[in-house]
């Protein structure tokens, strides 16, 4: 049985795949972090893939998880603050955005930004200590080609994006997103 923090990792970056008539589960990531804590977790090693190295820049962290086929069900997940942090370490950035206030002065202000299928950002809109979001939909297009879309809940209110990361903070986490999250809400109190 995994934690729901290695499910949320799961959910973000893994793939069931087949092969020769068998299932299995595949978790990749530019960052090795979220392959190695599956692999703490699984009698399974995670290792380098290099040979689509000129697409990222850097190698990819690979592992397969031979004796998992499906991926676990959102219905159940016991600690869904463990596997929402995991999930939105992955698919949702935190950044600032230029407003203009009544004066017409330019102002920086958070906004949080959460990816994902529908399915999934209904269950995390509906967890979150936050109003439920209308989800946005994002049409992707790799080389001009039209590639579907993605879903996307958007967060623009201070004091929703610092509950929900009070709500998710706890531990495991990566470290490097959160120093990241916190530079960027530190850097917003600069400009209040």
């Amino acid at each position: 049985m995994m934690t729901d923090y290695a499910t949320g990792i799961i959910y973000g970056t893994g793939c069931i795949v087949k092969d020769k008539e068998k299932k299995y589960l595949i978790v990749r990531n530019l960052d090795p972090y979220y392959v190695k804590t599956i692999e703490k977790e699984v009698p399974y090693k995670a290792y380098k893939l290099e040979y689509n190295t000129k697409r990222d820049g850097k190698p990819q962290w690979c592992i397969k998880v031979k004796n998992i086929e499906v991926f676990p069900s959102l219905s159940e997940i016991q600690n869904k603050k463990d596997f929402i942090r995991a999930y939105m370490e992955l698919h949702a950035i935190l950044d600032l955005m230029n407003v203009k206030n009544r004066r017409g002065d330019r102002l920086k202000k958070l906004r949080f930004r959460i990816y994902g299928n529908e399915e999934l950002l209904n269950w995390i809109n509906y967890n979150l200590p936050a109003d439920i979001k209308k989800i946005q939909y994002i049409r992707n297009t790799v080389d001009k080609k039209y590639n579907g879309e993605t879903g996307c809940i958007y967060y623009q209110s201070r004091k929703e994006i610092l509950r929900i990361l009070k709500w998710i903070d706890g531990t495991p986490r990566h470290e490097g997103v959160w120093d990241r999250w916190q530079q960027t809400v530190s850097s917003v109190e600069q400009y209040a």
